[in-house]
């Protein structure tokens, strides 16, 4: 038998063990933050969160053979430890790139609503990854222009990154990292204070990205963020400086979890060659269930589909939440805040396609490529 501990936070890990197992289990959950390497010790597999460091400190007196993370980001784990003990390890890359991108699209909503945007303006991305191409290809069927920068790609319609930070909005999708040639670290500082002046700024990368000094130096800058420096005892400074400010949770959709789940399921499954004949990840889209009436009302007033991204996600609400906390409460209403994050929807789980019936007026355009990117969701991540 193949004994699993799993990180508490993770849903449904039995049922998507079940689901691709086909070799007896046993399950163990644990507590982020009350795990220690004695609780390892005749465990095989272990499933975590961004929240558990992976290193030889946990792992050096237990069996483990496999560690699978439930996240698009590897910083937690110490890869060089774990590939000079042998142990295979997964992790599940854009599990959450739809459900960041919700957000992102859902603060653009936020601020054409506040008269603070609109799809006249210009658009740049920092980094085009699995996130950064969503938000692009979105955002380009809305006939927004927007420009991606990545030093790390040779696309041909990259462009620098002076001509991105010369854009009205920028969004930043980049991995953190101190290291290499495009070191990310610090990548948004004090030296960009001019250019950034009278611009909105969103960060859902990390928090390290941009240097949170530069905001109290900005107030002429909205900065939006998900991510902070110290999490969970962010600044509050930096916190009360923002625009909309959220709790590290802009890839916490039902989607991105579950499709966290599944990668690292069907991988452990692959480590211990038990999984079951013919078994992949599978998807199907819903029926969207706030009115399709509304999102042609909003494609009429303001050329962008509101009710699709804030219909699922209140971010006004959250961030108030969020602001409302106080020093001596920070750390403990910081995490409650993401384990008690309401269950949402991301927008590409949803089926559109009777929208032309409501209205061949509007920008159906966009419709058709948003069910292209529904169905790249739902293709097997890789």
């Amino acid at each position: 038998m193949i004994k699993i501990a799993a990180d508490s936070q993770i849903p449904s890990v039995e049922q998507k063990l079940s689901e691709f197992f086909a070799e007896k289990f046993s399950l163990e959950l644990f507590t982020f933050d009350e795990l220690t390497s004695n609780d390892l010790r005749d465990i095989d597999a272990l499933f975590v969160r961004s929240t558990t460091r992976v290193d030889k400190e946990l792992c050096d007196q237990s069996s483990i053979k496999f560690i699978g993370s439930t996240t698009a980001g590897i910083n937690h784990l110490n890869i060089e430890y774990l590939d000079a003990q042998n142990i295979l390890w997964s992790f599940a890359p854009g599990c959450n790139a739809s459900s960041v991108t919700h957000y992102v699209m859902s603060v653009l909503a936020e601020l054409i609503q506040e008269g603070l945007f609109s799809v006249r303006q210009t658009v740049g991305i920092i980094g085009y990854g699995n996130i950064g191409k969503k938000v692009y290809q979105l955002l380009s069927a809305l006939n927004i222009k927007v420009f991606a920068y990545d030093p790390l790609l040779n696309d041909s319609h990259l462009v620098t990154m002076e001509e991105v930070l010369a854009c009205d909005l920028i969004t930043i999708h980049v991995p953190f990292t101190k290291q290499g040639a495009y070191p990310t670290s610090q990548l948004i500082n004090q030296s960009h204070k001019s250019c950034l002046r009278d611009k909105i700024l969103i960060n859902t990368s990390r928090g390290g990205v941009v240097c949170e000094k530069l905001l109290s130096q900005s107030s002429d800058l909205i900065y939006v963020a998900d991510v902070w420096v110290d999490e969970p005892t962010p600044s509050i400074t930096a916190i009360k400086n923002s625009f909309i400010a959220t709790p590290h949770i802009a890839g916490y959709s039902i989607e991105g979890k579950m499709n966290g789940t599944s990668v690292i399921a069907l991988e452990c499954a692959k480590a211990f060659n038990c999984l079951k004949e013919n078994k992949s990840i599978d998807y199907q889209l819903m029926q969207w269930p706030h009115g399709l009436e509304n999102i042609v009302r909003d494609m009429h007033a303001h050329g962008f589909p509101l009710a699709m991204f804030n219909s699922e996600l209140d971010l006004h609400s959250l961030s108030n939440q969020f602001k409302d906390l106080s020093a001596h409460n920070l750390a403990s209403g910081f995490k409650s805040l993401r384990i008690n994050h309401p269950p949402r929807h991301d927008f590409d789980a949803y089926d559109y396609q009777n929208i032309a019936d409501l209205d061949e007026s509007i920008n159906l355009d966009f419709f058709h490529r948003l069910h292209h990117l529904s169905d790249q969701h739902n293709e097997s991540p890789k």
